[in-house]
């Protein structure tokens, strides 16, 4: 009965661990000195010890574009159905790729589905420059800290270099349950 016990408890005590993340973080998590802000290396911190390995969508030693694009399309598919509605489209592109794509919401679904699907999507984006905005040095490869950073300047809308509650929330509801 001992070793039962012993046997549950370590399992307990490992999964967190093999997961990176033992609950659903919130924004005291993040604000290590108790501020009541998010400063970019607390976020940068916190996101690289729990949410960088989630992006690795092909389990390989870096996170690239396709990595990059399939979590962003997964994230905003927020009913799972591989389709992205005209809502989830505009959600997302309202937030990260309003400067970087021009096109309407029917010109990108070019099976005129009435969805965005994974393959037109890309299409869309393969042209842009937004990916190699977040590379910042150039490699074709995100590290942990670009990913962090690029998603804080995107959460910071104020862009005042710390994420407040407001801002912090409007995204933890949205993002973080990747």
């Amino acid at each position: 009965m001992k070793k039962i016990i012993g046997l549950i408890l370590s399992i307990v005590f490992l999964l967190p661990i093999a997961c990176n993340r033992t609950s659903e973080l919130t924004f005291m998590d993040f604000d290590k000195d108790g501020n009541n802000e998010i400063s970019k290396q607390e976020f940068t911190d916190v996101f690289t010890a729990n949410f960088y390995d989630d992006w690795n969508k092909n389990d390989d030693e870096y996170l690239d574009d396709e990595d990059f694009y399939l979590t962003v399309f997964e994230i905003w598919d927020e009913d799972k159905d591989k389709l992205l509605s005209k809502e989830e489209w505009l959600y997302g592109y309202d937030y990260y790729y309003g400067d970087y794509i021009v096109t309407d919401y029917d010109a990108i679904d070019t099976n005129g589905n009435g969805f965005i699907e994974y393959s037109e999507y890309v299409g869309a984006l393969e042209d842009t420059d937004f990916y190699l905005e977040w590379d910042l040095d150039a490699s074709e490869y995100l590290s942990d800290k670009e990913l962090a950073e690029g998603v804080f300047n995107h959460w910071d809308i104020n862009k005042n270099g710390t994420l407040e509650p407001k801002e912090y929330t409007d995204f933890d509801l949205y993002y973080l349950d990747i």
